[in-house]
């Protein structure tokens, strides 16, 4: 591959970062918008990079560019610590990002991470210290593991919605459901991964 110039390495660190966060390509309109180009200055690096062999894509489609050489991991946020336990104060903000499995994206959204306190999910294979990572959502199927907040407090449950009541069960045996008002919970995120640092 022929080598970049800067402007061309940060339009390639751009469209990277899109796919990672949104799951398509930005369009030659999104590149042209986020470096305050023209829509003709920002495909003429779109062509640059094509021809040195870093992208590739379908000129009949807006969305179509398809990175060469993907990487094998991506860097998300930890929004801060999850209870699995008895739940913690929402979101102790902590500077910091945590590289994951690139296979871990699935398709849209936006992912984040937090780092479990608690015993709670032991069951679950969870435990203290873990990063568990998250798909953003609000809506969730009954059964699947979900970061909830409850009483402006985060934790990290089972999740059952019946009728108008939410159970929030652990995967510890030693531990009780936790039973409430479907309106006064929200999910904010599905688990779909935990990272383990030894």
């Amino acid at each position: 591959m022929k080598e970049l110039t800067n402007r061309q390495k940060m339009v390639l660190d751009f469209i990277t970062s899109y796919i990672q966060q949104n799951g398509y390509s930005p369009s030659i309109r999104d590149i042209a918008k986020h470096f305050k180009l023209t829509p003709r200055g920002a495909h003429i690096h779109v062509l640059a990079l094509e021809k040195k062999g870093y992208i590739t894509r379908n000129p009949k489609n807006s969305r179509s560019i398809s990175l060469v050489k993907r990487p094998e991991t991506v860097s998300i946020p930890v929004k801060g610590k999850i209870s699995a336990g008895h739940g913690i104060e929402m979101f102790e903000l902590v500077d910091e990002e945590i590289e994951i499995p690139v296979r871990m994206i699935k398709g849209y959204g936006n992912y984040f991470a937090l780092r479990v306190e608690g015993t709670s999910m032991i069951e679950a294979h969870i435990i203290d210290g873990d990063y568990v990572i998250l798909k953003k959502q609000y809506r969730i199927p009954n059964g699947q593991i979900a970061a909830v907040v409850f009483d402006n407090k985060v934790t990290l449950k089972r999740f059952y919605h019946k009728n108008d009541k939410v159970e929030l069960v652990p995967e510890n045996s030693s531990m009780s459901p936790i039973i409430c008002d479907a309106k006064d919970v929200k999910v904010i995120g599905k688990l779909v991964g935990v990272i383990r640092i030894y």
